[in-house]
């Protein structure tokens, strides 16, 4: 992309819409939003997620496996 080239605007509206509700936002909101997201985010903010969905790992990888291999065996 050319230096000073923008990205086009991609919204899931069309003008009227967009016009409409350009109009009634009030610009002290609009100035709140840029402010808190300028404001730096504590740490430690974004958890890591963690691959059992948050339940505890009961099965070992090697239940896994024998289950596995029992399905395959059964054809269930």
């Amino acid at each position: 992309m050319a230096k000073g080239a923008k990205r086009p605007f991609k919204l899931d509206m069309d003008p009227d819409e967009f016009l409409e509700r350009a109009i009634r936002t009030e610009p002290s909101e609009v100035e709140a939003l840029i402010e808190r997201g300028k404001q730096k985010k504590p740490p430690g903010s974004k958890r890591k997620a963690k691959p059992s969905g948050g339940n505890v790992q009961s099965d070992t990888v090697v239940d896994l496996r024998r289950r596995r291999m029992r399905k395959r065996s059964t054809g269930k």
